[in-house]
């Protein structure tokens, strides 16, 4: 599936988005920029709890427990904003470098705190014991989980918001947005396949509504066999997908490593997409991660559903 000349575009365009911010990461144990009193105006957002987040002024110092939110510092240029990270933070690369505050579910929150943060970036479900102690210790927390790639865009907006550098998010959104609409046009008038979408393998799950590959798989012009099974990540029943035959199958490169796994399982040979050899292995990091690159996720899913449209215009 390499050789995309749109998949290649889009990271080339996310490349130079991240240019300017990786040359800041590279300062290694520079301090966080002090405030000047230019930057002292109120920034105020509402996060995806609907809850008022307002800070004194711009943050300076952010710690971010989610990839996605690391990620998107980094992608509007703010990365330098960023004391601390989680362990599973490890993109792009120099997010690594960056002070690390625990796991993803079980944030350290005396180092976090030992930090200063202005504000710490979270997400809802998994983190939100860690996110009540955080705001009972009166640490600022703003939780960003978006799950529609619009979710994204807004997220990146409000970061541009609180880091007082809402030129530079506008920017890079409305490039994101121009890449995903590119994408919509060209599948738009095409048929809309069944597509399941395997999360897990043992057990069997998927993406239903409610969720970022939801809308993925809905923008790139397919039916998602999930929507019908309910919300969040939930377990398939296999003499269901045998019964309802999906035309594609694409499985994230966590669960499986190669195409030819799927069509090895008892069954799964009389599958339409297996016959068809239309099993496909997307990164997960491009659909599960609710950052920049989900563009590039639904450049993928929409290539995988209809590769006779992106062919067609190479």
């Amino acid at each position: 599936m390499m050789g995309r000349r749109g998949l290649v575009a889009l990271l080339v365009v996310l490349a130079m988005v991240l240019a300017s911010s990786l040359l800041a990461a590279c300062g290694g144990d520079e301090p966080a920029p002090e405030e000047s009193p230019a930057e002292t105006t109120e920034v105020t957002i509402t996060d995806d709890t609907g809850t008022e987040i307002t800070l004194e002024g711009p943050a300076q110092r952010v710690v971010s427990l989610a990839p996605s939110t690391t990620e998107d510092m980094f992608a509007i240029g703010a990365s330098d904003r960023l004391v601390g990270v989680s362990d599973f933070c490890d993109y792009p690369d120099a997010a690594t470098e960056i002070e690390k505050v625990g796991g993803f579910a079980d944030p350290n929150v005396e180092k976090i705190v030992s930090l200063k943060p202005d504000v710490v970036l979270a997400v809802m479900g998994i983190q939100t014991e860690a996110v009540e102690q955080l705001k009972q210790l009166g640490v600022p927390v703003c939780v960003l989980d978006p799950v529609t790639l619009d979710g994204v865009f807004e997220a990146l907006e409000k970061l541009g918001t609180l880091v007082g550098d809402e030129e530079s998010a506008t920017a890079l959104t409305d490039k994101l947005k121009a890449a995903a609409a590119e994408i919509e046009a060209k599948v738009a008038d095409a048929d809309s396949p069944t597509v399941f979408f395997e999360i897990y393998s043992k057990p069997l799950m998927t993406a239903g509504t409610g969720t970022l590959i939801d809308d993925l798989i809905a923008r790139a012009h397919g039916t998602n066999l999930g929507a019908a099974a309910g919300e969040g990540y939930i377990e398939f029943g296999e003499e269901v997908l045998l019964k309802e035959d999906p035309a594609v199958y694409i499985a994230v490169s966590g669960s499986q490593d190669d195409p030819g796994d799927v069509a090895k399982r008892p069954g799964y040979d009389a599958l339409s997409a297996v016959k068809d050899g239309r099993v496909y292995i997307i990164d997960d990091n491009l659909v599960t991660r609710s950052g920049p690159r989900a563009v590039l996720g639904l450049q993928q899913i929409a290539e995988d559903l209809h590769p006779e449209v992106f062919e067609a215009s190479q």
